[in-house]
């Protein structure tokens, strides 16, 4: 061997020992990082502890901790570095946060990723009292439109996005309804689902439209008490509002609930895990892969889990990016190119 070709091996084994080498993540070592954007009690907070859980379980002395909040201020918090993940993500938030429009102040593009789709199963039930509905002559957001009738509605808190613009605000534009048309001189009643569900029971409220799950107890314990009919609404409008916002229709069979005495339709919304773009790779991917291969117990969480598998959560509805430790593992399962 000559010299020259000596001195040439040597440099290229020189240059390729100062590459970086690839991490391997597909160790036990423990993660850390907290999760924002849900209230401090309910459905996320049990399904947010209960995925703490698994993970903690692959990699023993992870710290996972759970902060309340809300959803559009969890996606403003993992933006700013303040928290890393937030698993209540909708079309709206999102859209919001990319955009800058209020409640964020400013454009949060490249400061957020996405990780997976959790599920696609939060229903919008559109429902109202018997006697309201009688004595006005409602069956259908149709006849509310060209009736206007007067209600006292209960509907989701400003901030909360998702239960708001996706739900009533999309249906009301889709069906040309107006709100101040239809509250005049009625107040209108904003909290969460429970505190609508509470008003509904008590009588305070004649139209109720907010998000659940199929079926919901709380609902089917209200039509016990007071008499209860769902707000029809024409599948042509119905898929316009729905696909405002990347969401899907969905039927709702007869007999879901005691007082559906025929099949009605309704608009199904996604939630995503979305992940500060600070967030380290190891972290991300370590988490994917500990949802993935515990895929069961993860299913068994909760009936809105049900269909959890990777093939299903990893494709993106969103404008986001992939977070590169969620792209690493979709790549490396084949799922994502």
């Amino acid at each position: 061997m000559t010299m020259h070709r000596r001195i040439a091996i040597a440099a290229i084994l020189a240059a390729l020992c100062t590459l970086p080498v690839r991490a391997d993540f597909n160790d036990t070592k423990p993660i850390t990082y907290t999760v924002d954007g849900a209230t401090a009690t309910g459905y996320f907070k049990v399904v947010t502890e209960a995925i703490n859980g698994i993970v903690r379980e692959a990699y023993p002395g992870t710290a996972a901790t759970y902060k309340p909040g809300s959803p559009a201020g969890g996606i403003l918090n993992i933006s700013r570095g303040t928290s890393d993940f937030t698993f209540n993500a909708g079309a709206t938030e999102i859209a919001y946060a990319l955009d800058g429009k209020a409640p964020f102040t400013d454009s949060q593009k490249g400061k957020f990723t996405f990780v997976m789709m959790l599920h696609e199963a939060l229903v919008i039930h559109p429902l109202m009292t018997k006697d309201w509905a009688d004595r006005n002559g409602i069956r259908s957001f149709a006849d509310i439109a060209a009736k206007k009738p007067i209600m006292r509605l209960h509907v989701n808190q400003i901030a909360n996005l998702q239960s708001t613009v996706s739900m009533y605000v999309a249906l009301f534009d889709a069906f040309g309804i107006k709100e101040e048309e239809v509250t005049k001189g009625a107040a209108v009643f904003r909290s969460n689902s429970a505190g609508g569900l509470d008003a509904l029971r008590d009588g305070k409220i004649d139209v109720f439209i907010n998000g659940g799950f199929l079926p919901t107890a709380e609902i089917t314990d209200v039509a016990r008490g007071r008499p209860l009919m769902w707000i029809s609404g024409d599948p042509v409008k119905t898929k316009a509002a729905a696909e405002r916002w990347t969401n899907k229709v969905v039927p709702v069979p007869k007999g879901t609930y005691s007082f559906l005495t025929q099949d009605e339709l309704t608009i199904s919304l996604w939630n995503a895990v979305v992940a500060g773009a600070h967030v380290a790779e190891e972290t991300v991917y370590k988490f994917v892969k500990a949802m993935a291969q515990h895929q069961d117990r993860v299913r068994a969480i909760h009936p809105s889990l049900g269909e959890f598998a990777p093939a299903k959560v990893y494709g993106n509805p969103t404008q986001l990016s992939y977070h590169p430790g969620a792209a690493r593992y979709y790549r490396g399962t084949g799922l994502l190119k």
